[in-house]
């Protein structure tokens, strides 16, 4: 990739000034902090701590999969368009203040589910699932369907995307600590992990934690004029929402990109929600005991991707190929995954952790950029700047992981005889438990990245040559 060709040939763009290139990286420490306490603790607080049968939390989670079918590429077609009132306030703006607002405190209502019985009587709790993550996901979706969007038109470059990249992650990453620590200690002081009262002041919490980021990061979500001024670039009539929907899983670099995603993903969410499982019935108690022997883990873990951002940053300059940048990421964090499986006791899952924290950073850190050339590539197939609707079904798409870890989970607690509201498990279920962990989503990865491998086709010369061509149409 000639960097230097990229840069001298975009005249016209100026970068975002750092303090804005803060804010609309704040966004990512938003989302990586409510989803991580939303991934991390809603099965384990179903089905462990309320005693909810697993089949209805998966039939629940797989409700709110198929309404994601329609919520995020349509909601992304939707906020795409342009209206009377973009030239005023943007394109983008108004969604993301319309979605990360209520999404603060709908997250709560997650974790405060009805009083009853759930042994004898399960549909209330079954509902009430379906009800707040739906409504959570759709607000969620409202806005960061549209940061997505807004990446690609206000970071330019390759270099200034990596610069955004290299702010935004540290700042993603930082919210880890307050996602996988800061819970764990408050689950502690107010009865332990398996006290369901301990988790209303938990959530209530990071609740009053997200709100002020949710303000800080609205300013780098602006729109400038010379950004508004583009979207007005394309004559081309805009695509019908199902033209659209067609025309981008025609598209083989982002089919192969969602697949290699996928397997992030679900390495991703294993892992995070299956850490409370582990420490809460495989790992030996003393000394430390449940609580802080998480606070351990996901803080290794956490150190692992911090100190891997610069390195994976380095690595991209280095290789000028972000192709193969992610398949070198791919197989270093299969080779984590396959480690993390074998833990013995505190101090070698510490080790672990970080580990694979640092074979993760990888994607954390240029997951932005690979799915951005995926974007550029789309700007030339409908010669227009419109990108909702691919972000929408990328958005779509990655919730497949979601349900494949939840299907993952129900299979293996079903086949291995985990008992929901138990206080210990079976051998049979520990090692379940280490199979979901990361064994199981390891191996599904190497699929995904020998598919991607294989047919991904944006090449180093390609990219140049949309660059050029992009720069030609008006929209680099």
């Amino acid at each position: 990739m000639n960097e230097t060709k990229e840069e001298t040939s975009i005249t016209e763009y100026k970068e975002p000034s750092l303090l804005n290139t803060i804010s609309y990286g704040s966004a990512g420490f938003w989302s990586m902090l409510a989803y991580g306490v939303f991934n991390a603790y809603l099965m384990f607080f179903y089905e462990s701590v309320v005693g909810l049968n697993i089949i209805y939390v998966f039939l629940a989670m797989l409700i709110f999969t198929v309404w994601d079918a329609i919520n995020d590429p349509l909601l992304g077609h939707l906020t795409d368009r342009i209206t009377k009132y973009t030239r005023k306030i943007g394109k983008r703006f108004i969604w993301i203040v319309i979605g990360i607002i209520p999404a603060n405190f709908v997250l709560a209502l997650v974790f405060m589910p009805p009083a009853g019985n759930p042994a004898t009587d399960p549909m209330p709790f079954f509902w009430w699932i379906v009800f707040t993550t739906v409504l959570f996901d759709s607000l969620y979706t409202i806005c960061f369907v549209n940061v997505e969007g807004l990446f690609v038109d206000k970071f330019r470059t390759d270099k200034a995307r990596r610069k955004a990249r290299g702010w935004g992650t540290p700042l993603s990453m930082l919210a880890l600590p307050v996602a996988n620590i800061v819970p764990p200690i408050i689950l502690g002081l107010f009865g332990g992990i398996d006290n369901q009262a301990a988790y209303l002041p938990m959530i209530m919490l990071i609740v009053f934690t997200i709100v002020p980021i949710s303000l800080i990061m609205l300013p780098g979500m602006r729109e400038n004029k010379e950004m508004i001024e583009r979207y007005y670039i394309s004559k081309e009539k805009p695509q019908s929402f199902v033209a659209a929907l067609k025309s981008t899983l025609k598209q083989k670099s982002f089919v192969y990109y969602i697949i290699l995603f996928f397997g992030f993903q679900l390495v991703t969410g294993s892992l995070t929600a299956s850490i409370p499982y582990a420490v809460n019935f495989v790992l030996p108690g003393p000394p430390f005991g449940v609580e802080v022997n998480m606070i351990l883990l996901f803080a290794l873990f956490l150190n692992g991707a911090l100190v891997s951002v610069p390195f994976w940053i380095w690595v991209a300059k280095k290789v000028k190929n972000n192709k193969k940048t992610a398949l070198i990421g791919g197989v270093c964090l299969i080779v984590g995954g396959f480690l993390t499986t074998f833990y013995v006791g505190i101090w070698d899952s510490m080790i672990y952790q970080f580990i694979l924290g640092f074979t993760m950073g990888n994607f954390w850190t240029l997951m932005t950029i690979y799915f951005s050339d995926v974007l550029d590539e789309r700007v030339l197939l409908t010669k227009s700047p419109n990108r909702g609707t691919t972000v929408g079904i990328s958005a779509f798409l990655s919730r497949f992981a979601r349900a494949a870890q939840i299907a993952i989970f129900t299979i293996v607690h079903v086949i291995t005889g985990f008992v929901e509201g138990a206080s210990t498990q079976s051998p049979a279920a520990q090692i379940g438990i280490r199979l979901h962990m990361s064994l199981i989503p390891a191996i599904i990865l190497i699929f995904c990245l020998l598919i991607y491998w294989k047919f991904y086709p944006i090449t180093p010369q390609i990219w140049m040559e949309n660059k050029k061509k992009l720069q030609e149409l008006g929209f680099a």
